[in-house]
Order: C-alpha cells, then structure tokens, then sequence
C-alpha cells in the first residue's frame, strides 16, 4: 500500500478516522494509532478513547449479569414479604413490580448470552 499524499512511499499504516494509507512523513501518532491530518486527528484521538472506555465496559456488562438477578430475587422477596404485611398498601405492589421488570429483563439478558454461544 502507498501512502495516500505521496504516491511512491510506501505506507507505514493507516489513519485510524479515514483509513488512508500514510508514509511515515504524514503520519500523526495518536493514542493507540495514527492519523494522516490534523482534520482527522481529533477524531482518530475520539475513537482511542472510545475503543478505550468499551474495553473497560466490558467488566461492567459481566457484572450486570450476575446484579439483575440479584436485584430481581431481592425485589421479589422483599414483595412477598410486604405482601403478607401489607396487602393493600401501594408501595407494595411497586415493589414486586419492580422484581418482575428486574427478572424480566435478566432472563431476557441470559436468553440473549444463550443464543450467541
């Protein structure tokens, strides 16, 4: 591949915002890459940092795996036990609503992981 400014260099890689090929005269170091201007500069910097924050959001999402069901089992049994205390009081049924959407929503999530294995 040949850079793409000066046709008879040879390409050191590619502009991480454009995918031009650049020599290493054009090329402008960013964070875990290159750029070939400084047009895209600011916006190959904006993909660093965004490929960045996704590797360190990938813990997040095992996490939530293992919180929804929690959230939903204690929602759910803090319900039932309002539920013989309280049966008419409002509170109440939003709390077991609030387990439904949280169980709901996991088995969702491990239907989803299932489907992808």
């Amino acid at each position: 591949m040949e850079c793409f400014a000066h046709p008879n260099e040879k390409a050191v890689g590619l502009c991480k915002s454009c995918a031009k090929g650049v020599c290493r005269t054009c090329a402008i170091e960013v964070d875990r890459g290159l750029a070939c201007s400084d047009a895209c500069k600011s916006y190959a910097q904006a993909l660093s940092q965004l490929q960045v924050a996704s590797i360190h959001n990938i813990g997040l999402y095992s996490v939530q795996r293992f919180a929804q069901p929690l959230f939903a089992l204690v929602f759910l049994c803090t319900g039932v036990y309002l539920l013989s205390a309280y049966p008419t009081d409002g509170f109440t049924w939003f709390v077991l609503a609030a387990g439904g959407v949280f169980a709901f929503v996991s088995a969702a999530t491990w239907l989803k992981l299932a489907r992808q294995k």
